[in-house]
């Protein structure tokens, strides 16, 4: 590894006795970025203040406890070889990792641990100076004097104009790995998890049947990502395939077997002059199946499918309205939304069908409750609403669509066949898709993960298709 260029030590006298630290953290909100600190004040055996300091934090996995590890950290920095010193913190949890990271003999363990980094630098620390370091609990918010003035020192420290350090400039760990040019402090398997779904998940969301749709920014990713998650589906009881599961993946991709699709996929089986075998009046492509006006006494695709969208907003409305007591005017803009426009029906309300959050529907709701509770209400309603889909509709659908195969001669032998060769083609003219992604970089994921490292919480959490982030894409020296 190369040499680390680390801040010029403070270093104390060996008449310090007690270190007091804090840490402090403001977690990131819509108008600024989170931002950590930490502060150190050092007393002699009389308990004369012989020094102090405090730091803004560099923000990677920010979060509380990392600023409280940080403080130690710090402290121990400024402290001559062979010191003994007590260390006070009102962190419990500080303390109790303490006792398993750094008192107990080194584990390979430590390396799942988030902030291992940070503990691997004070196990480091400590062997190389030879300190001999005790912990002690003070209470949180009481009259200890030079736990206020810690605590006020780490709180002053965020509106300092002391620029933020760098990791590597404290960092002891024998071994640095970086992403972006930034520290992996989390599980590095977890962390690699990460990277190849956060991959994968930008290639998902550049498939061409979502892109022709009009703007990635029209979907709000992060919940069809939970949604898709929650699946478990049911199986079936013939063979046991996850028949719902499949139905809503196909559902989601536009790859359900309509006359369109069966049309593009076996034109020798499917003249493409054939319309829905039901109402004879339009292509039955993926629409279709909740428009068509074929009515029979137990089938009306558009009336079934007006009234699960309306059973669907209606449940929402009720979960959401249990959550808290909300004025008239909510649920009036909720009724509004374009996603529950069943009457033509909209273009949002069709991507609803299919499993696409619109963003206009969760922005709403996010005014009033935050997005992890949306979620985690819209993805088992969504659920329910596209099993009646399937019921009612879709089953229903595809024996009135096999009876009307057989008597067009088609079965389940000639599907098998390839075109026979002395008939003539088909031509066909292969989609068009206009890609709205084709000006976002195929390394967004990188974004996402370094945001994620920076800001805190899951890469999920920072998709950004329009490079609005402020962390842009350098170099990967992980690899």
């Amino acid at each position: 590894m190369d040499r680390i260029d680390r801040i010029e030590d403070t270093i104390l006298p060996l008449s310090v006795q007690s270190l007091y630290t804090d840490g402090s953290f403001h977690p990131a909100n819509d108008s600024s970025p989170s931002s950590m600190t930490s502060a150190w004040i050092a007393l002699d055996d009389d308990g004369l203040v012989l020094e102090s300091s405090s730091m803004h934090l560099p923000s990677y996995f920010p979060s509380a406890l990392r600023s409280e590890i940080s403080a130690v950290l710090l402290g121990l920095n400024a402290l001559s070889r062979d010191s003994s010193i007590s260390i006070h913190t009102d962190c419990s949890q500080l303390i109790s990792l303490w006792i398993r990271f750094v008192n107990a003999p080194f584990s390979p363990k430590l390396l799942r641990e988030p902030n291992h980094l940070l503990w691997l630098s004070i196990r480091q620390l400590i062997m190389d100076r030879n300190l001999n370091v005790e912990l002690i609990k003070v209470p949180a918010h009481g009259d200890d004097i030079y736990n206020i003035q810690a605590d006020s020192l780490a709180k002053d420290a965020h509106s300092s104009l002391q620029p933020t350090t760098l990791l590597s400039t404290f960092c002891y760990a024998p071994c640095l790995l970086t992403f972006n040019s930034l520290p992996i402090d989390v599980n590095i398997r977890h962390f690699l998890r990460s990277i190849a779904d956060a991959r994968a998940f930008l290639s998902f969301c550049s498939l061409a049947c979502f892109t022709a749709l009009g703007s990635p920014s029209l979907f709000d990713w992060a919940g069809i990502y939970f949604c898709l998650s929650q699946i478990k589906g049911f199986a079936s009881h013939r063979n046991g395939r996850p028949e719902f599961w499949i139905f809503r993946i196909k559902l989601l991709l536009d790859m359900l077997p309509t006359l369109t699709t069966l049309q593009q996929r076996k034109p020798y089986l499917y003249s493409p002059d054939w319309l829905c075998p039901q109402c004879n009046s339009a292509p039955e492509d993926l629409n279709h199946l909740w428009t068509c006006p074929y009515i029979l006494p137990e089938l009306n695709p558009c009336l079934t499918h007006r009234s699960e969208v309306i059973k669907f907003r209606d449940s929402c409305l009720s979960s959401f309205l249990s959550l808290k007591s909300l004025d008239i005017s909510f649920r009036t803009e909720f009724f509004a939304l374009d996603c529950w426009n069943y009457e033509a029906p909209s273009s949002s309300c069709l991507w609803l069908t299919r499993g696409l959050l619109p963003a206009h529907l969760t922005a709403f709701l996010n005014q009033h409750f935050p997005l992890p509770v949306i979620y985690k209400i819209i993805s088992p309603l969504l659920n329910d609403f596209q099993v009646e889909l399937y019921g009612e509709i879709w089953l229903c659908r595809n024996v009135l669509f096999h009876a009307w195969e057989e008597s067009q001669g088609i079965s389940a032998a000639s599907k098998l066949r390839g075109p026979s060769t002395i008939s003539s083609p088909i031509a066909t003219s292969p989609q068009q898709h206009n890609s709205s992604l084709a000006s976002v970089s195929q390394d967004s994921w990188i974004s996402w993960i370094s945001s994620s490292i920076i800001r805190g919480g899951s890469w999920i959490s920072h998709l950004d298709f329009l490079r609005r982030l402020t962390v842009q894409p350098l170099r990967i020296s992980f690899w």
